[in-house]
């Protein structure tokens, strides 16, 4: 029961940078392939025909970055869109009949298949999950997220080149926690969030009240919305906002609805209950604007609220670099430049006036460097998946995702996933392997669940 969450702990641990360079990708992806071997050990035939989808769908990637290693005649690479500066200097040198594969990066494309370990050792993992096992991977991810948050904290207080900082290439100087960038740790805080409000929405269901647990779980979830406030990400400022507001709103009838102690038999008593309780929904809401006052008011510190603040948004070199990345999708769209070649590729169309010493390693907008880096297949894999999960969602139900039903995990599972998926407008938090083992496995809980894991009133 314990291994998906020993599973994520040793991902978040080794896993928290999206780099090819880091020297413990090794490592991670000899594990992943270990805790692999051990869930196709359990895995029975009822299992396999519930990730049969996903799983297809993750070998189809995998097919399609090795093949785009496979080298191609001259006259077929050379018709490609986007070679003409390659082919020309091959002019030059005398070497026009190389065979060359499709990706214009070969290495960085080898990288992102041997990565696709991690999110099939995730996903067949979570094959092996039923609604207990759902949750104890949340309680492991709102423990990692504490963690991390905690580690956080530390890097703040140490400053730049603490050892702290698990990452040699990182935000120095923010609260990046087991990651290597700030806006990825804000993001998985904000879906922490979420986490912990549904632990503790069921804590507040149970017949049998344990006040430490649920101590606990408000601690973890009042932590992590501290932590995308600090952080200095304006996603995660969003993320965290909203993962707040969904939480806040499962939070409140399991509140209201939760049992009376049998120590309350008398109706003042009961009364009494009821005003306290009335009185204490305002309570977060209180807290949270404590918290926007606090921390607001700490300008030595570059935090997410004074970045939102900044008026300075259109200087970002995200937004400068736009139009060239528009000029890059419309060349390599059919067949993709190469899994892992956005940096390499960029330096070909990176006008002038945008050369600075610290180069631009994503398009910073993951739905528009798929169609880029992996091109038109890319993006119909992608698509089927969409549709897929779409349809998976629908036929579990979306109706009364906000009655408090204990071990119901639609609502915060659905908003994890949403969250992430609009932060990759942004950024790139699922190249992150941490990120992208919690994202299949939240996936296969919310669609591929065991038929024997029921809801739990």
């Amino acid at each position: 029961m314990w291994i998906p969450a020993l599973f994520l702990l040793f991902v978040f641990m080794t896993g928290g940078g999206s780099r090819s360079d880091i020297a413990s990708l090794p490592f991670l992806r000899a594990g992943s392939v270990l805790f692999a071997c051990w869930a196709i050990w359990g895995l029975r035939a009822a299992d396999w025909r519930r990730i049969a989808v996903p799983l297809v769908l993750l070998a189809l990637l995998a097919l399609w970055m090795a093949l785009q290693l496979v080298p191609l005649p001259p006259s077929m690479w050379h018709a490609l869109p986007g070679r003409d500066l390659v082919v020309a200097a091959d002019r030059i040198l005398g070497q026009v009949d190389l065979w060359r594969p499709l990706t214009l990066t070969p290495s960085e494309t080898w990288n992102s298949l041997l990565g696709m370990t991690v999110p099939v050792a995730a996903l067949l993992v979570a094959g092996r999950l039923d609604l207990d096992g759902a949750t104890r991977v949340l309680q492991a991810l709102v423990a990692i997220a504490v963690v991390s948050a905690l580690l956080g904290v530390l890097q703040l207080v140490t400053g730049n080149g603490s050892p702290a900082y698990l990452y040699r290439i990182t935000n120095a100087g923010s609260m990046v926690g087991l990651f290597a960038n700030r806006n990825h740790h804000a993001v998985f805080q904000a879906c922490a969030i979420l986490f912990a409000a549904a632990l503790l929405r069921d804590e507040f269901m149970r017949r049998q009240q344990r006040g430490v647990y649920q101590l606990a779980y408000g601690a973890a979830a009042i932590l992590s919305t501290a932590i995308t406030l600090m952080t200095g990400s304006r996603a995660g400022l969003v993320a965290g906002g909203v993962a707040f507001l969904v939480g806040y709103a499962m939070l409140v009838p399991a509140w209201q609805a939760r049992p009376l102690a049998a120590a309350r038999p008398s109706r003042a008593a009961r009364q009494k209950d009821a005003g306290f309780s009335r009185w204490l929904v305002y309570a977060p809401p209180l807290l949270l604007g404590a918290l926007l006052v606090t921390i607001y008011s700490l300008a030595d510190r570059t935090t997410s609220l004074s970045r939102m603040a900044d008026n300075r948004v259109a200087e970002d070199l995200r937004v400068q670099a736009w139009p060239t990345i528009q000029h890059m999708i419309e060349t390599y769209w059919v067949a993709g430049a190469g899994f892992g070649s956005f940096p390499g590729v960029y330096r070909i169309f990176e006008p002038d006036a945008l050369l600075q010493p610290a180069y631009f390693n994503h398009a910073h907008n993951d739905w528009a460097e798929l169609l880029l880096t992996g091109g038109l297949p890319f993006a119909l894999i992608v698509l089927v998946a969409i549709v897929w999960f779409g349809r998976s969602v629908l036929n579990r139900g979306l109706g009364q995702m906000l009655k408090p039903r204990r071990g119901d995990y639609r609502l915060p599972i659905l908003s994890a996933i949403s969250l992430l998926a609009a932060a990759s407008l942004v950024d790139y938090p699922l190249r992150t392997p941490s990120i992208q083992a919690m994202a299949v496995i939240l996936i296969v809980v919310l669609a591929c669940l065991k038929p024997g894991a029921a809801q739990r009133e």
